[in-house]
């Protein structure tokens, strides 16, 4: 998985939230531990609140940032585009006559993506993405790929690079949206996607 930028501002302030939560938390150990009259060495109380932080920051990143109440509430606004998309592909190469059939998978967590689409002759892996959520009735996900051809592939296909941008539905359920490719391909077309 690699980074991805995002317009979405919850990574301004969501920190900060989990950092009070993590004084919080550290004081309250302290506090119970005085109270047990426990006494820890000062290299286990030094770092508590950092190490809090590392583990309320590694929560919220991989599990916590999914549920719908925050996304309801607006404190997260990256949608959750994990699993695996069924759709197709149409593209310039062939005029547009054909809907080549094509697997759109998504690993995701609230700072970094991967993006693996597969036909029957190539697969694709995301290079850079971003997600632009200005409008959440339009919002976007954009990326560049690198394009590997399959054994069976013609053999005018090679290796290339490409761009794509989906537009998400507000589901959450559908992808649209076009690519193109390199200078050395020049190609273009549709990709439409729906969720398992």
């Amino acid at each position: 998985m690699h980074s991805f930028a995002t317009d979405a501002n919850e990574s301004k302030f969501l920190p900060l939230y989990i950092a009070g939560v993590s004084i919080f938390a550290a004081w309250s150990l302290n506090r119970i531990l005085g109270t047990m009259q426990f006494t820890v060495p000062w290299w286990i109380d030094a770092p508590s609140v950092i190490g809090f932080y590392g583990l309320f920051y590694a929560i919220f990143n991989k599990y916590l940032w999914k549920w719908r109440i925050l996304r309801a509430m607006r404190v997260v606004k990256i949608p959750d585009l994990n699993g695996t998309w069924n759709g197709y592909v149409v593209s310039s190469f062939d005029k547009q006559a054909t809907k080549h059939n094509a697997t759109f998978k998504i690993s995701q967590n609230w700072t970094r993506i991967s993006i693996i689409l597969e036909t029957n002759y190539s697969k694709s892996s995301s290079l850079i993405a971003a997600i632009i959520t200005e409008d959440p009735n339009n919002t976007v996900l954009r990326y560049e790929y690198r394009n590997e051809p399959k054994p069976n592939a013609k053999d005018t296909m090679h290796a290339h690079q490409g761009t794509a941008w989906l537009t998400i539905q507000p589901n959450e359920k559908v992808l649209e949206g076009e690519y193109y490719t390199g200078r050395d391909r020049q190609e273009y077309g549709m990709l439409r996607f729906k969720r398992k």
